[in-house]
């Protein structure tokens, strides 16, 4: 009986330190990352009031801002629409300079991207703002 405790005792002596000890705090990113929006990733798309950006959902749920170079018009009437991409493959990132294709019978079917970003809820306050400012 006298062994076990003297053997439990040790045990709880070498274990102990280590729960003691306080847990390294992660880092926080210099930079964040830069939005990636890959046309192979793309889910669902919805136009912003304006038609001078377009919000873009991935498969991961992450949300993008897609913004043109000046004014696309009739985004919200189109079910599908195509990214055409300088990049290598359908893996390469959504950048400045690439095209959104749509079909619209009246105008142009290209509006060129100005840049991607990500969807910040602060974006959506100004957007849902915006649109209920064009309402009135």
């Amino acid at each position: 009986m006298e062994h076990r405790l003297l053997l439990t005792l040790a045990l709880l002596s070498c274990t102990a330190p280590a729960f003691a000890q306080p847990q390294p705090q992660p880092q926080p990113l210099s930079k964040p990352e830069p939005a990636c929006l890959r046309q192979i990733d793309v889910y669902s798309f919805e136009p912003v009031a304006g038609n001078r950006a377009l919000i873009v959902t991935d498969r991961r749920h992450n949300r993008y801002r897609v913004r043109f170079l000046g004014i696309c018009n009739d985004l919200q009437f189109n079910m599908g629409l195509a990214f055409k991409t300088h990049g290598a493959g359908s893996l390469s990132c959504t950048a400045q300079g690439d095209s959104v294709i749509h079909r619209d019978p009246a105008g142009s079917p290209q509006c060129l991207i100005a840049g991607v970003d990500w969807q910040t809820p602060a974006m959506d306050k100004a957007d849902a703002q915006a649109a209920a400012a064009r309402h009135r």
